[in-house]
């Protein structure tokens, strides 16, 4: 037997092989308004809209639970940071399928989670989603007054919205109020000055 060669040079790089499967993910979102899930979407918890109503502290809504978990806690108030509930503010004009009958109520939610999707998407001024996105639910945006001192964000409450039972005092905590369009810098038309503006929730 010869003596052994030199190495050959290196070939090119082969076809590309099949995409393999898809793992799982999942997606959650807050239905404001519900106290349950549409369609294939599963119920995570349920409980009520919670805000910081003071000019500092955190600006967004929050979902918190109906039952609360202690731990470490010390009674009474620290002069820290606060959490009231949030209200139906509609007495004036309501867009939802119950109308003024909400408004003073306190506001529930839904944390929902469709482990067949990967993305959501709030759009507001529309009820319907783009093309290959499903509709989990959609309504009119609600955010605060826009004269208090306090910044908060715009969720999207369901249209067909509920209220938490036996609520109705008017306890003036965060308030949800419909949002409005109002012309200037914001183009009209199309846009409509003191339209109540719509929003939906849409996976994909």
């Amino acid at each position: 037997q010869g003596p052994k060669g030199a190495p050959g040079a290196q070939g090119g790089t082969g076809a590309r092989g099949p995409p393999g499967p898809r793992g799982s993910s999942g997606v959650q979102y807050v239905r404001w308004g519900k106290t349950s899930c549409p369609g294939s979407a599963l119920l995570v918890y349920k409980g009520r809209i919670r805000f910081c109503d003071h000019p500092g502290g955190a600006a967004e809504y929050v979902c918190l639970p109906e039952k609360p978990q202690y731990i470490n806690y010390t009674p009474g108030h620290q002069n820290s940071g606060y959490m009231y509930g949030a209200e139906y503010e509609v007495r004036q004009r309501s867009p939802f399928t119950r109308g003024k009958a909400l408004n003073d109520h306190d506001v529930p939610c839904a944390v929902c989670y469709v482990p067949s999707r990967s993305t959501q998407l709030m759009i507001p001024a529309v009820a319907r989603c783009p093309a290959g996105w499903s509709r989990e639910y959609y309504g009119y945006l609600m955010t605060e007054y826009y004269g208090h001192k306090h910044s908060s964000q715009f969720v999207c409450v369901d249209h067909d919205a509920e209220y938490v039972p036996g609520t109705s005092v008017n306890r003036d905590g965060a308030l949800l109020h419909p949002v409005e369009g109002r012309c200037g810098s914001l183009p009209c038309a199309p846009y409509v000055d003191g339209y109540e503006l719509t929003c939906v929730v849409c996976t994909k």
